[in-house]
């Protein structure tokens, strides 16, 4: 007998949302802090009234929170409304402090039909543990909401809206071009996204505004760190990591981000050899993005496998001195880009 799925839970919060009824017992978690949080709100503006928010919404911190101050605000009922939301804020259900391994589960199993408790988790990861009672428990009890960045064809979608809802547009690949260059945070994004509005004069937005004004993430400017040495300009890439450095990326995050884009032009001249599709090389590199993967492909076609495996053995012995020596560690990056710069021998 096959086991039946367990419904998506962002999707059965929605249904509770737009039926305008939500459950008992939320868990909201995940990478994507704009959907949380507007999910978040969407259960306060449906279940509390502002003139008695007073009463009917009580918001708890995990860290210093008490058993009692949670039964507290579990057990006592909402004045002038039929629902009563309780949001803790970042409490560890896997690992509660030892007061509550007798009350919690208990409390968990039996709700009252009045309340919507919410565990809300922004700066501590939730990763749900499936070997634990408390688990077996959650797993009858309440509905578990990832929130996951937005596959590419969703999020330019999304932009579009965002876009026209300031009176301009932007075309597909404009906006796939916006998503490489600031990254996939849709709180991110909204900045971005209002910052190349305000520069553009005309009715649609192009790259140009982008380029402009919009802050690029790490992985967007390794891309023009590795042309800076692809055309051994290592001056140019000295710059490059020196704003790196100023906008308070470390030199390990700096590194990671150059180790893992060679692998990725590793990974892209291997399947360009093989004839593999962009779609091949996007699952390979673990990217959701055809722009990137077509990206990476241009980029691969400039250098040499030979070069490539020169590289990968660059930063395999930058990694290793990167970790063990006392040096300036600006110095052993720029020293790695040198050796990088000046092994390039052109297109192949």
């Amino acid at each position: 007998m096959a086991v039946k799925k367990k419904p998506n839970g962002v999707e059965t919060l929605k249904k509770d949302l737009h039926a305008g009824n939500p459950g008992r017992l939320y868990l909201l978690y995940g990478e994507e802090d704009y959907l949380k949080k507007h999910y978040l709100e969407e259960l306060k503006t449906t279940l509390v009234d502002e003139t008695f928010a007073e009463f009917n919404l009580v918001l708890l911190e995990g860290r210093g929170l008490t058993p009692e101050m949670l039964s507290e605000a579990v057990e006592s009922y909402p004045a002038f409304a039929e629902r009563k939301l309780v949001v803790v804020n970042d409490f560890d259900l896997y690992k509660p402090p030892a007061a509550f391994q007798g009350m919690l589960p208990e409390l968990l199993s039996d709700l009252p039909d009045y309340i919507c408790l919410v565990f809300y988790y922004d700066t501590l990861a939730f990763k749900p543990d499936k070997r634990t009672k408390m688990h077996a428990l959650l797993d009858k009890t309440a509905c578990f909401a990832e929130f996951t960045h937005l596959d590419e064809r969703e999020l330019i979608a999304w932009v579009r809206r965002r876009v026209r809802a300031l009176g301009k547009d932007m075309d597909q690949d404009t906006c796939a071009y916006l998503i490489f260059l600031c990254g996939t945070s849709m709180t991110n994004l909204i900045t971005e996204i209002e910052k190349a509005a305000a520069h553009c004069t005309l009715d649609e937005i192009k790259r140009y505004n982008i380029d402009a004004v919009c802050t690029r993430v790490l992985d967007a400017v390794i891309f023009d760190l590795t042309d800076a040495i692809t055309a051994r300009r290592f001056d140019k890439a000295v710059v490059i990591v020196g704003d790196l450095l100023a906008q308070k990326n470390t030199e390990a995050a700096i590194f990671s981000a150059i180790l893992r884009h060679v692998q990725r032009l590793y990974a892209a001249k291997l399947s360009a050899q093989s004839n593999g599709s962009s779609n091949e090389l996007s699952a390979l590199v673990g990217s959701g993005s055809s722009f990137y993967a077509q990206k990476l492909k241009s980029a691969a076609r400039s250098v040499r496998l030979e070069w490539l495996r020169s590289a990968v053995q660059i930063c395999g012995e930058t990694d290793a001195a990167l970790k063990s020596s006392a040096a300036d560690k600006q110095k052993i990056l720029e020293l790695a880009l040198l050796q990088m710069a000046s092994n390039f021998e052109g297109t192949a």
